[in-house]
């Protein structure tokens, strides 16, 4: 049996990845009366620059180009740095279009906003649907169901027990990673966009590098676990949650702050 515990923290994760970046921006517009188009923008260019465009390549390069695919998962150093890279120039490039060209706006709420969108949906997507998924099968393992379930779909006896076990000697707290890891996320995403807005408004396109470059280095830690260099999913979570904190308070300190003359602008502004 899946534990009762287990499946709270996988309702909690769900919650988490849905409702949180929706109360964001429901909250952002209801005090600062931000545009909803911006949070949208977000949603729209994430979608566009990573489903459409990022993910053919790393299908490629990760499936189809049996040689390239070897090497990069065979040396995990090599896997590090494609996926860290991949991922920064791809959503970095995306973020400097959408600030340049399709959105007016250039305040530190327009980035915060914007980042709750382009992190929003990538929760929803990722996170969101990977923890329904566990609550679907944590419910039918429960129930006597799972294996029928998944003889129907024609998988491997193999793949059929290994997902069983892991679902069944799981630790409880394991579930409640799909939502603390997108917390994590959200806070990359709105320091980053508040950085590339920055970089845009003052034609300052050093920083928007400098985004790309940090973006790299937060999922550095990600694809060595999935590489199978780091094991310890908590030492993981907790790696680039700390990471998260300090690049979020070094935006805070050096971009937001110095944008308001005085500390009661800034009291408002908060």
């Amino acid at each position: 049996m899946v534990s009762n515990l287990s499946i709270f923290f996988m309702v909690i994760s769900l919650i988490v990845n849905i409702f949180l970046p929706i109360g964001g921006i429901i909250y952002l517009k209801k005090k600062y009366k931000v545009k909803l188009k911006v949070f949208f923008i977000g949603m729209i260019v994430f979608f566009v620059a990573v489903q459409i465009l990022e993910a053919p390549i790393h299908s490629y390069f990760l499936s189809f180009n049996k040689g390239t695919s070897n090497f990069l998962l065979n040396n995990p150093l090599a896997y590090m740095l494609y996926g860290g890279l991949m991922a920064g120039i791809f959503e970095e490039t995306a973020r400097l279009i959408a600030f340049k060209y399709l959105i007016k706006e250039n305040d530190n709420l327009t980035g915060i906003a914007y980042g709750l969108g382009h992190g929003g949906i990538e929760a929803m997507l990722i996170g969101g649907i990977a923890s329904l998924n566990s609550i679907i099968y944590a419910i039918l393992i429960n129930k006597g169901g799972f294996q029928t379930l998944m003889e129907g779909a024609k998988v491997s006896k193999d793949v059929i027990d290994a997902t069983y076990n892991h679902y069944i000697n799981s630790s409880a707290f394991y579930w409640l990673a799909p939502g603390f890891e997108r917390i994590t996320a959200i806070i990359v995403h709105i320091s980053l966009s508040v950085l590339v807005l920055y970089a845009v408004k003052e034609k300052k396109y050093i920083y928007y590098f400098l985004a790309v470059i940090i973006h790299a280095a937060i999922n550095f830690p990600a694809a060595l676990y999935q590489a199978g260099v780091i094991t310890n999913i908590l030492l993981l979570e907790l790696l680039i949650m700390g990471l998260a904190v300090i690049l979020a308070l070094v935006i805070f300190n050096k971009i937001v702050k110095k944008s308001y003359k005085t500390s009661n602008d800034l009291e408002n502004y908060l």
